[in-house]
């Protein structure tokens, strides 16, 4: 048996598709779902447009309610997915990368380097919700985890998890002189008084027909992003399940089903906390707002945020790992698979159409559409996707904005599969 010749730096290869995990892909896919779900909201200019816009829409009934249930069932958990398979992704590199005999630390931090300046370019200049360049900061912080015990992962995990309760404790005995927020707002309205004065909004300035004023409106929103994530703790939400992530990879794989009872447990104790947890979260966001306010109201929904948002995320795992054991169960949920494997490119995709439809550079819909539609465009936009990344993944091992960033982290296009002949 004949097998090509090895690079001299294939050590340090990306991972193959032989290697993949496909149950991997398949969660990856679904959570990618959920963030388009959530992001839709922010694109259709829910959290921007005035109440009393809000109420005169037509389907304005129709919209508290799926805002309404999307806190309940979305918010939030999609993220904790997404982030929960980032740590599984970082101790399943790390594992193989010492396998070869490599430097894990500094071809993660290469990675993680590359990571961060796509972030920062779909941060500042496409769209403010970005959330890879979190992601890549706290990929970093991640490396400090990487020789920890599994039984301190999971205290790190649930102490990290209470971390926004305890900075929003912080803040209210001091009266607010914590709040690291009013520096950031102060340099986000200096920013709307440049582009379009005074009476500028963050909504006025994104429908606005000015593609300088559509940009700075974003940078407006994107500048707030630091002060905000400081004050909810959303770096150490992050951080928490990335840690977990890395313990979930120590212990359940390559072979997750052969733990079908704790999966049963986590995700009968998944529902039982995370429904009532999130259905008290959902509450209060109808009745103030997602604002977590420095208020006894505002802390019982961090409470309940921090109570909810993860056991469900991890029922929603264990969910799907376990049909994902069942022969219907997998030939409905493989159709996720090719999503999970362009998940960048599809992320990145999903913002430039949220762009071209909402934005004033687009089509303006921003303001104009219910948010009970953004239901049915989810499905339109998943659809598209799919069907463009069964085709690209016919030709090509990775999605266009994957290849770019592995030529970023190891400095050459990923190779082809190897292929042996006799």
């Amino acid at each position: 048996m004949a097998e090509s010749r090895l690079h001299p730096h294939d050590d340090l290869a990306p991972v193959g598709g032989g290697e993949r995990i496909e149950l991997l892909d398949m969660v990856r896919g679904f959570a990618l779902a959920g963030i388009l779900l959530a992001n839709l909201v922010s694109f259709a200019g829910y959290y921007v447009t005035s109440p009393a816009r809000l109420a005169a829409s037509p389907t304005a009934r129709l919209d508290a309610l799926t805002v309404a249930w999307m806190n309940l069932a979305v918010e939030g958990k999609f993220y904790s997915l997404f982030s929960l398979l980032f740590g599984v992704g970082f101790a399943l590199q790390m594992r193989r990368t010492e396998q070869r005999g490599a430097d894990f630390r500094r071809l993660f931090l290469r990675r993680m380097g590359a990571l961060l300046g796509l972030g920062l370019f779909h941060l500042l200049l496409l769209w403010h919700g970005d959330i890879l360049t979190l992601y890549a900061l706290m990929g970093m912080v991640l490396l400090l985890f990487r020789r920890v015990s599994d039984h301190a992962l999971a205290g790190w995990t649930v102490g990290l998890l209470f971390i926004p309760l305890l900075l929003q404790l912080a803040m209210m005995s001091t009266g607010s002189a914590l709040d690291p927020t009013p520096p950031f707002q102060a340099l986000s309205r200096a920013i709307q008084d440049v582009a379009g004065g005074p009476g500028a909004t963050l909504f006025s300035l994104r429908s606005s027909d000015d593609a300088g004023q559509v940009f700075l409106g974003n940078l407006a929103n994107a500048v707030q992003r630091p002060g905000s994530y400081l004050r909810t703790g959303r770096p150490a939400q992050v951080l928490s399940m990335f840690v977990l992530g890395v313990w979930v990879a120590r212990q359940l794989l390559p072979d997750p089903l052969r733990h079908r009872r704790l999966l049963v447990r986590v995700l009968a104790g998944g529902l039982l906390l995370g429904v009532p947890a999130n259905a008290v979260y959902a509450w209060s966001s109808a009745r103030t707002g997602a604002s977590f306010a420095l208020t006894p109201a505002g802390l019982a929904q961090t409470a309940a945020y921090a109570v909810g948002v993860v056991p469900l995320a991890l029922a929603y795992a264990s969910g799907l790992a376990l049909l994902w054991g069942t022969m219907p169960g997998r030939r409905v949920l493989s159709c996720f698979v090719p999503l999970g494997r362009m998940a960048l490119t599809n992320y990145l995709g999903q913002t430039l159409l949220g762009l071209l439809l909402f934005y004033g550079y687009g089509l303006n819909l921003m303001g104009k559409v219910g948010m009970v539609w953004v239901l049915p465009l989810t499905a339109l936009v998943l659809l598209a996707q799919w069907g463009v990344s069964v085709l690209w993944l016919r030709h090509h091992a990775h999605g266009p904005v994957e290849a770019l960033w592995r030529r970023l982290t190891y400095g050459r296009a990923a190779p082809r599969p190897r292929v042996s002949t006799t």
